[in-house]
């Protein structure tokens, strides 16, 4: 007669007892408990039994949580400057909760964090005595974020690992600069009894991160200098031009000097800064020829296939003509990429409008920057011979590329019911020049399922380095695969506007079992007889395993297989993994064929299993 067997799997959970949190030099009422180790593995709470009811049969305890409220609500730390922070760690209910620790994430914290290698708190209470101190010194530009995990036994006596129990955003900053320039640039000039010369002054940060509080104020302006403002105050400053200073000179007398105005602000790292901007004047005389630039300030152009044509206008002011203009820097020897219609350019009279025009191209071969200085002369209205320079600021650009490199790479695994697998995606420029204006086209508001961010994001400047980074978490709450899809816009390096994507494929694993089943399950045989008996491995989530091996070297006498060993690739569902082994009998037996065999599960873990088949074999 066939017996059915049933197999009863016991898992049994061992959890010593964190060590020192029971004594009196680690009580509640100091709440911070010196380091007791390396914080890298995982400690485990002690099982404290569930309390009794007044009747006996009760249990009065409840599956309270930990609280942790940290000192600020985000941390913005300028490079080479130092913040330190308190984490409080309280009932969320206000019972009480033992055998308190945070473990793990202090052996391995971000750089420029540092904080003791551990924290244990005998109980933790409504109350904040049990205080975590850390320090964040950043020595690079970055963002990021701190995830502190902890262990505890609940109220109700139940030991508990949420996982993070804080998450604290983080950023470090530059100590950076607010420039002031001039349009238009140079010397300002304007006629006796002519049109207003109008003047704007721009305020922008010299790394284009923000600083805050400008402040200007005009005093006494020399002669012929106006405003429509009497200062200027600005709450934040970065790049554009949302923080101006309008200015316009008209003289009434002949003169010449340098204004001066002085200004205040705080920069990128909180710390109070002052600067000054020197804009040169002078009247122009009887017919002053002047040169202008179009495009106005620097002339840009990219390297592979750019051209920037560059039109130089000279005029005189208050309508007076000027004659014989002639520019006598060689046409022929202007710097590399720079190139005109002809090698000589002169003009026989000179007045307003764009009657005198001299046409250049910027057609740069390799990254340069530089000036190009234009020399020219002419005899002014009175009839007395004059000079002048005009200076073009250029610079060669690349056509470059925003890429988006996620970390860690290739698929993101992550397992069911497990805290949230951190992933990074750090932009960077294919040449490590600089692009602006970088920020996401793809909602984080509307991830993926399991996915989360830590909220906005946009980088005014990218180029080498991780700077620029988008941090993400991956905590799936189904079996799930898919690609993660974010595209974004920025402007490169060329001032066009370009846009790319960044793909992250991600699965869901499960901390399965592989199973051998043996057909039949019991075997009852007779001597001289030949029986076989398949052995089938497959997972018990139908989930793949891998690297299954098992050892058939020593089966009992009578029993033989093919090979000393056996081991498959993969195991999933089927009969795809399966070995048949041989029984014949040659004399009466009794007895449990067991063979060992290992594997690792979907979720990585080598795990080990064994196979039991019971025989028996009669004359």
């Amino acid at each position: 007669m066939l017996r059915s067997h049933q197999w009863l799997l016991l898992g049994v959970l061992s959890l010593p007892i964190l060590s020192g949190c029971g004594s009196s030099s680690h009580g509640s009422e100091s709440g911070t408990v010196a380091p007791t180790g390396l914080g890298g593995t995982p400690p485990t709470a002690p099982v404290t039994p569930p309390k009794a009811g007044p009747g006996g049969g009760g249990v009065t305890g409840v599956d309270n949580k930990v609280s942790a409220t940290a000192s600020v609500g985000s941390l913005s730390v300028a490079v080479g400057a130092s913040q330190t922070i308190s984490i409080t760690f309280t009932s969320a209910d206000g019972l009480p909760i033992t055998a308190f620790s945070v473990y793990g994430s202090l052996g391995a914290l971000p750089a420029g964090w540092v904080a003791p290698s551990s924290l244990t708190c005998a109980s933790v209470g409504p109350g904040s005595g049990c205080v975590l101190t850390l320090s964040y010194t950043p020595t690079v530009v970055e963002t990021g974020t701190l995830n502190l995990d902890c262990v505890y036994v609940d109220n109700a006596g139940l030991p508990r690992t949420p996982g993070p129990c804080l998450t604290l955003a983080y950023a470090s900053t530059m100590t950076n600069n607010i420039v002031a320039s001039v349009s238009p640039s140079g010397e300002v000039d304007a006629a006796i009894g002519g049109s207003k010369q109008s003047v704007n002054v721009t305020f922008t940060t010299d790394d284009g991160n923000s600083a805050t509080a400008l402040s200007l104020t005009l005093g006494a302006l020399p002669a012929g200098w106006s405003s429509t403002a009497t200062g200027l105050s600005c709450v934040v400053v970065s790049t554009g031009s949302g923080c101006q200073l309008p200015l316009a000179f008209s003289p009434t007398a002949m003169s010449s000097g340098t204004l001066t105005l002085n200004y205040n602000y705080v920069d990128g790292s909180g710390l109070a800064r002052s600067g000054a901007l020197n804009i040169p004047y002078a009247t122009a005389g009887n017919g002053t020829v002047a040169a202008s630039v179009s495009p106005a300030g620097q002339v840009n152009a990219a390297i592979t296939g750019g051209a920037q044509s560059v039109a130089v206008t000279f005029t005189t002011a208050a309508g007076k003509t000027a004659t014989a203009l002639s520019v006598l820097t060689d046409l022929s020897k202007l710097p590399p990429g720079w190139s005109s219609s002809g090698t000589t350019f002169s003009c026989a009279s000179v007045s307003t409008g764009n009657g005198c025009q001299l046409q250049l191209q910027y057609t740069p071969t390799a990254l340069a920057a530089g000036t190009v200085s234009l020399r020219y002369g002419y005899t002014d209205a009175a009839g007395n011979p004059n000079f002048g320079v005009l200076n073009i600021p250029y610079a060669a650009t690349t056509n470059d590329n925003v890429i988006g490199t996620a970390a860690p790479s290739g698929q993101i695994t992550a397992m069911l019911g497990a805290p949230g697998q951190p992933v990074s995606v750090t932009f960077t420029t294919d040449d490590g020049r600089l692009a602006t204006a970088l920020q996401l086209t793809s909602s984080l508001t509307a991830l993926p399922a399991g996915w989360s961010s830590t909220g906005p994001f946009s980088c005014s400047v990218v180029s080498s380095g991780t700077t620029c980074q988008l941090m993400l978490s991956y905590a799936p709450t189904g079996v799930d695969n898919g690609t993660l899809n974010l595209g974004y816009a920025y402007v490169n390096n060329a001032g066009e506007s370009k846009s790319g994507s960044v793909g992250i494929p991600y699965q869901t694993t499960t901390n399965d079992n592989v199973v051998g089943t043996a057909n039949p399950i019991m075997l009852a045989a007779v001597t001289g007889s030949s029986n076989l008996v398949a052995v089938t491995f497959t997972t018990d989530d139908g989930n793949f395993a891998s690297a299954l091996s098992a050892d058939l070297s020593a089966l009992p006498l009578g029993w033989t297989a093919p090979a000393s060993s056996f081991a498959c690739a993969s195991v999933s569902v089927g009969a795809t993994c399966q070995v048949v082994l041989t029984y014949a009998p040659t004399a009466a037996a009794s007895g449990t064929l067991a063979f060992g065999f290992s594997y690792v599960n979907s979720a990585g873990t080598t795990k080990t299993g064994t196979v039991s088949i019971p025989y028996t074999a009669a004359p």
